[in-house]
């Protein structure tokens, strides 16, 4: 099978963690045996308006020229909104020539699909084959988004899994203080503020923690501020942006994850990669995040934004017993092996599959 990949979100060198997803999947298709016969890509951020006109203006010139070649079976377009005006001016331009299948990810419909983008998406969807979510929080959005799609071709592949080769727990010695973690860019919704407010609330209630940040964003030194005016340098250490390996080695230390985004999160794989090292997650009540988090079997639910909320439920899980804590442990790692990357990648392979029989 060769497929053609389109995405406006793939890795470079210097933003390697941008679209990550996308080339893990790709990855792990091409070892199944998938050709990338053809691919149009945007590798990393644009540095400025102009820079991303540019890089706009090359993206869709390499859609049009891999369009052209028709040396595929299959178009597998990642984040739809800004992908669709290239695609469906090829297909305008030299029919339909083989079968489309989108994967979605968040932002692409929830933030960009209106005006110009949102024709060219729709012009796209009524076209398309198969509609990938990541959640069943967001085949609800799709459904609501498209009401004329069938909801029989919208199918759900969690952003290509957990990479359990990465991701997994490690026998480690017991922290000598209770650690907390929190990992995500460094932008408001992310809830960012919300953590901070809630280990200063800690802090007021006497509880003994460390806590670890890591990613960057355009509020960096804003947090960096308010980690001194809280008094909490010596207890909270920004780690900037991490390896994946390094994430995981972060994980294995870490006594709860914390995951309070006021974004509707499409999935929240982050959640998932720190379950999968036996962390139990504490997170905003909200959108995909809702459904991998069991309150009080893996970790807790809060009200976004409620930062007293988010204190009490660390207190909570900090004064259960050590057994209870294991056991809450064991099902992180449980919930965390049905995202496992291999066996999402091998029925994505087969869904794949069933279009071209």
């Amino acid at each position: 099978m060769k497929i053609f990949l389109i995405s406006n979100l793939y890795p470079s060198k210097v933003d390697r963690d941008y679209g990550i997803f996308v080339k893990n999947i790709e990855d792990e298709l091409v070892e199944l045996g998938i050709e990338v016969s053809q691919k149009a890509v945007i590798s990393g951020r644009s540095k400025s308006f102009w820079s991303k006109i540019n890089t706009y203006r090359k993206f869709y010139t390499e859609i049009l020229r891999a369009y052209r070649k028709n040396n595929f079976d299959l178009i597998y377009i990642h984040f739809l909104s800004h992908s669709s005006p290239g695609l469906m001016t090829a297909r305008f331009l030299m029919g339909k020539k083989k079968k489309f299948v989108v994967n979605v990810h968040g932002s692409d419909i929830l933030k960009y699909n209106k005006g110009i983008l949102k024709w060219f998406n729709n012009k796209l969807i009524r076209e398309t084959e198969r509609i990938i979510v990541p959640s069943r929080y967001f085949r609800e959005i799709i459904e609501e988004t498209f009401p004329d799609f069938p909801t029989s071709k919208i199918y759900i592949s969690p952003s290509g899994g957990v990479d359990f080769s990465v991701f997994n727990f490690q026998n480690r010695n017991k922290n000598e203080l209770f650690h907390l973690g929190f990992v995500s860019r460094i932008e408001e919704e992310k809830g960012w503020r919300t953590f901070l407010n809630a280990l200063f609330v800690l802090n007021e209630k006497n509880i003994p923690f460390n806590a670890s940040i890591a990613g960057t964003g355009s509020q960096v030194e804003e947090m960096k501020s308010i980690i001194r005016k809280y008094k909490l340098n010596n207890q909270v250490k920004y780690l900037d942006v991490l390896s994946h390996q390094q994430l995981s080695n972060l994980y294995n230390e870490l006594d709860l994850f914390v995951f309070p985004s006021e974004l509707n999160e499409s999935l929240g794989l982050v959640g998932l990669e720190a379950m999968a090292c036996g962390v139990p997650v504490i997170g905003s009540n909200i959108a995909g995040i809702k459904t991998f988090i069991e309150h009080n079997q893996n970790g807790y639910f809060f009200s976004p934004g409620n930062e007293i909320e988010l204190a009490d439920k660390i207190i909570t899980y900090y004064e259960l017993s050590e057994q209870e804590k294991h056991m809450m442990k064991d099902r992180a790692i449980k919930t965390a092996r049905k995202y496992d990357r291999k066996k999402v990648i091998k029925e994505l392979y087969k869904e794949f599959q069933k279009l071209l029989d």
